[in-house]
């Protein structure tokens, strides 16, 4: 799942001034686009204390839609959108980060029941850094321009993306129960968090991602389920894209968990607030 990696080329002779890469990295720092517990638990990075290691940003499915749809169109709509993902873009390349699509490839396999899909967008990922500079993105995340030139395929590779996901299995399960628990009006919110957590001790394992998110749903404080009366198949869609939504944040969790002494750390990036909440 964390095979499609796009390495940065280095900078060469590309001129960049301290005062861009500056707002650059001020607004993914507002954002609050670029998260790890150690290195960036409230979305303002410090690698101060991992010198050395080779970094990778993990990019959930919503940034690599818009990555996509830039290179594809030569242009986003909608300007904030553009400014997110052409500054992460620009921050990557100057800072040496890898960007990593694989989790949000497998995700969009498994929406498709394929790999025709996935393997078309990895061959367009793939591309990108061979067509584009870093001043292609240093110019659009600075607005001195607004599009860039639509990306052209030299070839096509066929890449296996739909591949059983223990992560998603699991947290399609907790949503399916979590949801039987949302709406069951006979019981308080105390009983259905703690029905929940004997259920996840019994039957799967307890992800401390999870039981943050119950907390959320069963508090009130989540948008997944905004009016109750869904019918089953609405229920299940939505608890497929939550659990997705868990993937990313656990599988991720087994990356950095033992990265004491790993050579690559992982970062990931999102633009969902109940994500970054998590």
């Amino acid at each position: 799942m964390l095979d499609s990696i796009e390495e940065p080329e280095n900078m060469n002779l590309i001129e960049i001034k301290e005062s861009e890469l500056k707002s650059i990295s001020l607004f993914l720092i507002d954002k609050k686009i670029i998260l790890h517990p150690i290195i960036s638990p409230n979305g303002t990075p410090d690698f101060s204390k991992y010198e050395g290691r080779k970094f990778i940003v993990i990019l959930d499915r919503n940034i690599l839609v818009r990555i996509l749809r830039l290179v594809n169109n030569g242009e986003l709509k909608d300007a904030h959108s553009l400014k997110i993902v052409s500054c992460l873009l620009a921050w990557s390349e100057f800072n040496n980060i890898a960007l990593n699509s694989g989790l949000a490839l497998t995700e969009y396999s498994h929406h498709q029941s394929g790999n025709i899909e996935s393997s078309s967008e990895n061959n367009i990922f793939l591309r990108i850094y061979e067509q584009y500079s870093p001043r292609d993105w240093f110019d659009l995340a600075t607005g001195k321009t607004k599009t860039i030139e639509k990306i052209k395929l030299e070839e096509q590779r066929n890449f296996e993306f739909f591949v059983e996901v223990y992560h998603f299995k699991m947290h399609y399960l907790e949503m399916l129960k979590l949801s039987q628990l949302y709406f069951s009006d006979e019981l308080k919110i105390e009983k259905k968090f703690k029905i929940f957590h004997n259920w996840a001790f019994k039957n799967i394992l307890i992800c401390k991602y999870t039981t943050y998110f119950a907390v959320m749903l069963l508090g009130g404080k989540s948008k997944t389920f905004r009016k109750k009366g869904k019918d089953f198949e609405s229920i299940k869609h939505i608890c497929k894209n939550v659990a997705w939504d868990l993937t990313y944040l656990s599988f991720w969790s087994t990356q950095y968990y033992y990265e004491d002494e790993a050579k690559e750390i992982y970062l990931f990036a999102t633009m969902d607030k109940e994500l970054r909440e998590l």
